[in-house]
């Protein structure tokens, strides 16, 4: 048994431990607290993509592959985190039977590749401020403009200064200041989607109106390239991405996009977007042309103790224009494409007499089950005709299918599937990119922390 003195002086030690060990934490290094308290994060996602194409010179393509992510972000010291992000992306199992990787294959744009994804420092010390420098994700609005390009292995990212501010009420105002994109691939010759660029992006939102929300925007983009690689010549090639190929690209504006609950008994609701913008774009040999980008998309929805199911019919239309000899159509070099105009990704750039696309998509999110279906049908057209002369040309059309499956918080498996079937008409549809029949299937499998 400890006597009356020794409890007492073990209570004299313990105070003098815990007022030291204030001290000690008072005068902690802010570097060292903001470190120590750091949280890391963490994603990996490995995939089987396979491309069945009918073609004559390219084989089929079968790409296994898994992109490993892990980052750090420090505590907030004053408003300021600092944000530190690797990703590497490696074929498995020699199964790299795909371009970049093997030549004369079909291309799977999962080139291996180990990169610094994201690096910046963001301030929060201002209330409804939030300001970022350095290589950061960018997502605005449904990513039709500007977005990450999630669906890729490697993430698209920009080195810029960003502000987003929320102060005022019902609105968000956003501007960045872009002088790099970090694409989703950067092996040359003709798969560098990397851009040394001078643009200045502005959005506000205002979420005022219950119906839905209205987004504006202008998007002032300037190619730092040299003119070799603006001109797709030697030294840097890259035929794979003429609507990389521009000089200036400045598109302003204008969407709305919302829902509206019935005044009935059942849980249905009507769903609609709408947009328009205008586009300006000098070419590479600087030649002018003035395109114009509209959608019109209607739908309902119904929600119920299974999940909620919805079904919408659209049009998305990027128009073209003329200017002399020369047929220039509405690009988008920011955007997240494959999330738009098919899963096949048969237009990721904008064939030059445009590109109209009519799709009805049907979606159920049945939550319960963590489970989400899609089925989704497209039929593509030329919104001009063709520089030769004569009226606009069917495309062809394709039907995408997806199943995703949640399991937890931190896991997902998927499988997914598109089919196109190409009009015989048209035998290119943007440069060599032939207009083929092409099928696609994808199973992946992902973890998050």
């Amino acid at each position: 048994m400890m006597n009356r003195t020794m409890r007492r002086g073990a209570r004299r030690l313990l105070a003098l431990a815990v007022i030291a060990a204030s001290a000690a934490q008072a005068e902690a290094d802010p570097l060292t607290d903001a470190l120590m308290k750091s949280k890391v994060s963490g994603n990996f996602r490995v995939r089987q993509e396979s491309v069945d194409l009918d073609s004559a010179t390219v084989d089929d393509a079968s790409a296994l592959t898994l992109r490993s992510r892990l980052g750090i972000e420090t505590a907030p010291q004053k408003g300021l985190t600092a944000i530190l992000e690797f990703e590497d992306t490696r074929a498995l199992f020699g199964q790299d039977e795909y371009a970049p990787e093997t030549a004369g294959y079909a291309v799977v744009v999962d080139p291996e590749n180990t990169e610094v994804n994201r690096a910046y420092l963001r301030y929060r010390g201002i209330s409804r401020l939030d300001m970022g420098l350095g290589r950061q994700r960018l997502v605005l609005d449904n990513q039709r403009f500007v977005g990450n390009v999630g669906w890729r292995q490697d993430e698209q990212t920009f080195d810029a200064f960003t502000a987003s501010y929320t102060g005022v009420p019902d609105w968000t105002l956003f501007y960045a200041y872009v002088d790099n994109v970090n694409g989703i691939a950067d092996v040359e010759p003709t798969f560098n989607f990397d851009l040394d660029s001078d643009d200045h992006l502005l959005n506000a939102a205002w979420s005022g109106l219950k119906y839905g929300k209205f987004s504006g925007y202008y998007y002032d983009l300037n190619n730092e390239e040299p003119d070799a690689a603006l001109r797709n010549v030697a030294p840097k090639v890259d035929a794979l991405n003429p609507a990389l190929r521009y000089r200036r690209n400045q598109t302003l504006g204008l969407r709305f996009d919302g829902s509206y609950n019935l005044p009935i008994t059942r849980p249905v609701r009507l769903l609609y977007t709408a947009e328009y913008a205008r586009q300006q774009f000098e070419n590479a040999a600087g030649q002018d042309f003035d395109t114009a980008y509209s959608l019109l998309d209607a739908g309902v929805g119904y929600a119920a103790s299974f999940g909620a199911v919805s079904a919408r019919i659209a049009r998305e239309t990027l128009g073209s224009d003329r200017n002399g000899a020369a047929l220039q159509a509405f690009q988008t070099p920011y955007a997240t494409k494959h999330a738009f105009n098919g899963w096949v990704d048969m237009f990721l750039n904008t064939p030059a007499g445009g590109l109209v696309d009519d799709y009805l998509a049907l979606t159920a999110d049945l939550a319960p089950y963590g489970i989400k279906l899609m089925a989704v049908y497209h039929d593509y057209a030329e919104d001009d005709g063709p520089l030769a002369g004569g009226s606009a040309r069917d495309f062809g059309s394709e039907w995408n299918l997806q199943a995703t499956k949640q399991f937890g918080a931190n896991y997902t498996v998927g499988l997914k599937y598109g089919s196109y079937e190409a009009d015989d008409d048209v035998p290119v549809l943007i440069g060599t990119n032939a207009n083929v029949d092409t099928q696609k299937f994808w199973l992946w499998a992902e973890f998050n922390f």
